[in-house]
């Protein structure tokens, strides 16, 4: 899908009563490193660039299209808590979809020990684990996973979903940065995303 076929389907806060839907702006804010051009953090292990692709908000092989969401849960408003998850919704050419999620499926297991990333401005970036999470029921291929980012402060978890339906590829994104719990994206994100897609 083009980037106007992507915007027709990404989700709206129609499709989740619960959030206010809004385009991200551009660059994205990452987790490490403030607003700055996607895809500036490498991993110093090879093995592990797929992890630290999907935190840039590039993920790896660079799509050909993608769109950029900020979910925000309208029953939590005004909390130092309130969910926010981050949407990336991505489109390939034929085959190369896939390709993305066994990267990072492969990256998680050779990763279990954390790495460090260079290249983001603000000097080193560590993250001291990675681990598998309950994926969710969208889609035709669906993963999750923590990374927990070592920054100022207590320990940052990050937790990622991706949804693989045919050429498109859902990335969503929540982090806690305020007392070190394991941020929860609710399930029926990925599963209206998924349902939007052809």
């Amino acid at each position: 899908m083009t980037e106007g076929e992507l915007k027709k389907v990404a989700l709206t806060s129609r499709d989740v009563p619960d959030f206010s839907v809004t385009p991200m702006p551009l660059p994205m804010p990452t987790p490490t490193q403030g607003s700055h051009a996607t895809g500036t953090e490498r991993a110093e292990q090879p093995e592990c660039q797929p992890l630290a692709a999907v935190i840039n908000g590039a993920p790896e092989p660079a799509p050909s299209a993608a769109v950029h969401r900020t979910l925000m849960s309208k029953k939590e408003e005004n909390r130092d808590d309130q969910t926010v998850v981050t949407e990336i919704l991505t489109s390939y050419p034929k085959g190369r979809a896939a390709q993305v999620l066994q990267g990072v499926s492969k990256a998680i297991r050779a990763c279990a020990d954390g790495f460090r990333t260079t290249g983001g401005g603000d000097g080193p970036s560590t993250y001291t684990e990675v681990k598998p999470l309950p994926a969710p029921k969208a889609g035709q291929e669906a993963l999750a996973y923590q990374v927990t980012g070592a920054f100022d402060g207590p320990d940052v978890p990050l937790v990622f979903q991706l949804v693989q339906t045919g050429s498109t590829v859902v990335i969503l994104y929540a982090a806690n940065y305020i007392d070190g719990k394991t941020p929860e994206i609710p399930a029926l994100i990925a599963t209206a995303q998924a349902a939007k897609l052809p």
